[in-house]
């Protein structure tokens, strides 16, 4: 395994100010579904066996990446609370006509740099990545280019050194069996998407966290605002 956070990861330099590691994001946040809790409450007992290795991910910064957003608009404001309060109105039309999303989490695996556990079905997720894009493009925002499918995952934990000797790389390979069989039975979860939020998303390389400030809320096949934070 090696460091999750490396430098080419990085929101901005060691030396930035710290809003320059804040960026808008839309999350997936399962925070209201106890079984989704219970699957990353027993990843997490698998995980912090392993502390030398890995950051697990606490209970309250679960979440799915849905799209990252630009600091600064298309008119060249910073996308801010205020700013994506306004962009909000205008994502919540583009996805009142899709319903929400059953889905199926895991099982959970180890990456070259984290605990991952994968996100299906791929072509409804694939459309609702889409459609997330197109709201948010229609409201002024900018975006990195779009992914080619997108990839949805929730992150169990960070990697946090690189495993470069024979005792740590043997670690490694011990975590990544744990973690491929340790939840069975029981290694998929199912879930739905019936929401996601617009947040502030910190990235932390000193905790090798990330954490995020919950600023609106926007349903699926819901018309109209429905809640702000």
């Amino acid at each position: 395994m090696r460091r999750f956070l490396r430098e080419q990861r990085l929101w901005a330099p060691a030396d930035a100010p710290e809003e320059e590691r804040i960026l808008p994001h839309v999350l997936w946040l399962p925070h209201d579904q106890p079984q989704v809790l219970e699957y990353f409450a027993r990843v997490r007992e698998i995980l912090d066996r392993y502390p030398e290795l890995i950051t697990t991910v606490a209970e309250e910064d679960l979440h799915a990446t849905v799209q990252k957003i630009e600091r600064f608009d298309k008119q060249g404001r910073r996308v801010d609370v205020r700013r994506l309060h306004e962009a909000a109105p205008v994502l919540q039309h583009e996805l009142a006509s899709l319903p929400p999303i059953d889905i199926e989490i895991g099982p959970p695996r180890a990456s070259a740099s984290a605990s991952v556990a994968d996100v299906f079905p791929e072509a409804a997720l694939h459309e609702f990545y889409l459609r997330v894009r197109e709201g948010l493009l229609v409201a002024g925002l900018r975006l990195p280019s779009p992914a080619k499918y997108y990839w949805g995952h929730l992150t169990g934990g960070y990697g946090l050194t690189d495993t470069d000797t024979p005792e740590l790389a043997q670690r490694s390979d011990r975590l990544a069996s744990e973690l491929g069989r340790g939840l069975r039975p029981g290694s998929r979860v199912r879930a739905r998407i019936s929401s996601v939020w617009l947040v502030l998303e910190k990235q932390d390389p000193v905790s090798n966290r990330y954490t995020f400030r919950r600023v609106h809320e926007i349903h699926l096949g819901h018309t109209g605002e429905r809640q702000a934070a």
